[in-house]
């Protein structure tokens, strides 16, 4: 098991902003590139990115496994 860990380092900010201080992704060991840039994708959701930005960097997937549930995912 691997882990993804995004966490706010400004002390001042996280005692004011209410916005999560610290993302985990646990992700398995196998995990294909595409399936880790999916991951990569929703972290950078959860951090605020719009997904105009998300999109412009990492383009767009196929859509893997149910296109409903990756909607709701990445908003």
């Amino acid at each position: 098991m691997n882990k993804l860990i995004f966490e706010r380092c400004n002390i001042e900010e996280m005692n004011t902003v209410r916005e999560p201080v610290r993302i985990v992704f646990e992700l398995e060991s196998n995990l294909e590139i595409g399936e880790f840039k999916v991951c990569c994708k929703r972290l950078a959701q959860a951090m605020g990115y719009s997904d105009a930005n998300i999109t412009r960097e990492f383009g767009i997937d196929e859509e893997r496994g149910n296109p409903a549930q990756l909607k709701l995912l990445l908003g």
